[in-house]
């Protein structure tokens, strides 16, 4: 009986035991799962909107935002040319206007959503697409990446084309037409529950030129 009772008094100590780890593990791998969120929301905006900051808006600029859906799950795609190039190796061009590109694809195991950055520098005599690019994981675990774009009436747009409606300038041709602002959001599941939602947001504004 002795014995009976040690090893019942035992088992209702391991017990609670065992509960306070679980507990105490639960809380520790959703702190991680909640600091990886925020490391790469941040990341990926303050990338994003570098990137944007540097747009060339000129005769030479372009833009181009897409609206696509994966397995129900919204990530955009975003193009431009921007003065915000990376050199990443020696033998790379270390400034110049690039071709900078922001596509989103589904991860194979999770089914969420990844978001690549490709940098192209632009040379004379190539056009953008003749050559591999590389392209670079910004942000990983996504369950929407969306963009839109405001006019200067403050109408909102799901995608853009700058070269679509183009207009004439005195001394300029053909002027492509920018949005006065890029809003950008990301937004997080949680992996380890799946019923919280984290959203990070930002706008950028392009620089315009006078009278647009």
């Amino acid at each position: 009986m002795e014995i009976l009772f040690a090893i019942f008094i035992f088992a209702i100590v391991i017990s609670s035991v065992y509960g306070s780890y679980r507990a105490t593990f639960h809380i520790v791998h959703n702190s991680e799962a909640e600091i990886s969120i925020a490391h790469y929301g941040r990341v990926a905006l303050s990338r994003v909107s570098e990137d944007l900051e540097g747009i060339v808006t000129g005769a030479d600029g372009f833009l181009q935002g897409e609206q696509h859906e994966h397995d129900g799950k919204r990530g955009d795609s975003l193009s431009f040319v921007s003065s915000a190039h990376i050199a990443l190796r020696k033998q790379d061009v270390a400034s110049g206007n690039a071709f900078i590109r922001y596509s989103v694809e589904p991860d194979d195991q999770s089914g969420l959503l990844n978001m690549y950055r490709s940098d192209t520098i632009m040379r004379p005599g190539v056009e953008v697409g003749e050559e591999e690019v590389e392209k670079h994981l910004i942000c990983s675990g996504a369950s929407g990446i969306r963009f839109s774009y405001l006019d200067r009436d403050g109408n909102e747009y799901e995608e853009w084309l700058s070269s679509e409606g183009l207009v004439k300038e005195e001394g300029v041709e053909d002027a492509p037409v920018f949005p006065l602002m890029i809003q950008i959001e990301l937004r997080f599941t949680d992996t380890v529950e799946g019923d919280s939602l984290d959203v990070f947001k930002t706008a950028v504004s392009l620089p315009q030129r006078p009278g647009k």
